[in-house]
């Protein structure tokens, strides 16, 4: 064939390519926008929601600091009362107790209270008698199956509740323990153990009389519906020691071979040290009293024996104040009872 006849056929098919070559390529500059503009949009979105992520996660950061710093200040203002109440304590002015209606419904929870009844708080240190005071208001003997049980060893925070069991009583006692332990400080002890929910208190007191037994007392005058006596426990005990003190030596309070003379001598000694031991107690109590700018109030010296016998309707040469007490208990709870005032 001609190449003046085929190199024309070249040249036409060359430019068909070309032209549909450039058609492809116009067709695909034309499909590329609409494959770009999701990816474009997708990749925005994601780009959005990770900035939406990272301000979450400062406001929640800043959340966390502001709760953070709040409870710091929390416990900073709490530290600064606890310390200004501490510094008011040690210059001698006592703490005021204010519960809430919360803390109130909390500790009469806590405490079974029981609307109707006089409930009666016995406190004092770790043995001043409370098991064995109980024991005997309530009539019962140490032995008794009913008893409350008798021991020094104490738990903070660990009360036993006692009902009287006298036909037609509405007396509930209670041994509220931790009074005058390091545990609890003496003007926490109060509000701690909530003995703001009670109707009386009688604070027993040994040989000593603690800054705890005035903590109490303290408390007690803030309170005009809370009823407190102070009680002196255990006379019989130490009568006894301050009488052996006196004896001659090799004297044996139990011995068996005790003549007339001995006899007469240990029961005028006795007589002696019974009355002077009434003496200071009642003038050692006043002068405390006076001391924690507290008013006179007075301090009913007893023995659980003396006071068994006298709930039994019996005689005991150990009494002392024992009925006068039993006597003005039951005359205030009846009162207590009678105004309605128990709930």
């Amino acid at each position: 064939m001609d190449a003046a006849f085929i190199i024309p056929i070249i040249v036409a098919v060359c430019a068909a390519i070309q032209l549909i070559d450039s058609a492809n390529k116009t067709e695909e500059n034309a499909r590329m926008p609409l494959v770009a503009a999701p990816l474009r949009k997708r990749a925005e979105e994601a780009e959005e929601a990770r900035r939406a992520a990272e301000k979450a996660a400062e406001r929640a950061q800043k959340r966390l600091e502001e709760q953070e710093w709040i409870a710091a200040e929390d416990g900073r203002r709490e530290e600064e009362a606890r310390l200004a109440v501490e510094r008011k304590w040690f210059k001698g002015i006592r703490p005021e107790c204010h519960p809430s209606g919360e803390d109130i419904s909390r500790m009469k929870t806590q405490y079974h209270y029981s609307p109707g009844f006089v409930h009666v708080a016995v406190v004092g240190s770790a043995g001043a008698g409370k098991s064995s005071f109980i024991n005997a208001v309530r009539g019962l003997s140490t032995y008794d199956s009913m008893a409350a049980p008798t021991g020094i060893v104490e738990t903070i925070g660990t009360f036993v509740r006692y009902p009287d069991p006298h036909p037609n009583s509405r007396m509930i006692w209670y041994d509220i323990p931790g009074a005058g332990t390091p545990k609890v400080s003496d003007w926490q002890y109060f509000n701690y153990m909530g003995l703001y929910i009670f109707d009386c208190i009688i604070v027993l007191t040994g040989n000593r009389v603690l800054e705890s037994d005035f903590a109490i007392l303290h408390a007690c005058e803030q309170f005009k519906n809370i009823e407190a006596f102070i009680v002196r426990s255990k006379s019989d005990q130490y009568i006894n020691n301050m009488v052996c003190e006196k004896m001659p030596r090799g004297f044996d309070l139990c011995g068996p071979d005790m003549n007339a003379e001995t006899r007469s001598l240990f029961l005028q000694t006795k007589s002696e040290e019974r009355q002077r031991f009434i003496d200071e107690t009642c003038k050692n109590m006043r002068t405390h009293l006076e001391r924690e700018n507290l008013p006179p109030k007075k301090v009913y010296i007893v023995c659980a024996d003396a006071i068994l016998a006298v709930v039994n309707n019996s005689r005991s040469p150990k009494a002392i104040d024992e009925a006068d007490l039993l006597s003005d208990v039951r005359e205030f709870v009846w009162k207590r009872l009678k105004s309605g005032c128990v709930c």
